[in-house]
């Protein structure tokens, strides 16, 4: 699991690396804190869409990069209203949310047979919830 956290950390990076880059020439200070926005954005969105993935075994690949897609358009919002062409920052963001969801597959879930999701996950006020183990096996239908 630890491959798969890390990928995470990655792509959420490489997304507020994007939207540093591209609000730098502008006011450094803001676009940091775009960055850093979007960074917790990512992660806050990502953690849960991750363990709902494993809860439920879907593991494929579109659905990676769909969802990659979706945080992309979810991260352009700091930089709307900005001098920026907003179409432009649009489809930048998405493509750049699908490549990274991409890589992020590639990274974490390709021939990974490691990946297992823990049999009992307690939360902090004590609630216990069973979730699937091996989601990765193959499954006859």
């Amino acid at each position: 699991m630890r491959r798969v956290v890390l990928a995470l950390l990655g792509g959420a990076v490489m997304l507020a690396a994007l939207v540093f880059w591209i609000g730098a020439g502008d006011a450094g200070f803001m676009a940091g804190r775009g960055a850093l926005a979007v960074f917790v954005s990512v992660l806050a969105v990502g953690l849960p869409l991750l363990y709902s993935c494993c809860q439920r075994g879907m593991w494929e690949a579109w659905r990676f990069v769909l969802l990659g897609a979706l945080g992309g358009l979810l991260c352009v919002l700091p930089l709307y209203g900005g001098p920026y062409l907003f179409g432009f920052l649009l489809l930048l963001f998405v493509a750049a949310g699908a490549a990274c969801g991409g890589l992020f597959w590639f990274a974490a879930i390709w021939r990974n047979r490691d990946l297992t999701c823990p049999k009992f996950v307690c939360l902090p006020c004590g609630t216990i919830y069973k979730v699937a183990r091996n989601a990765l096996k193959r499954r006859r239908f």
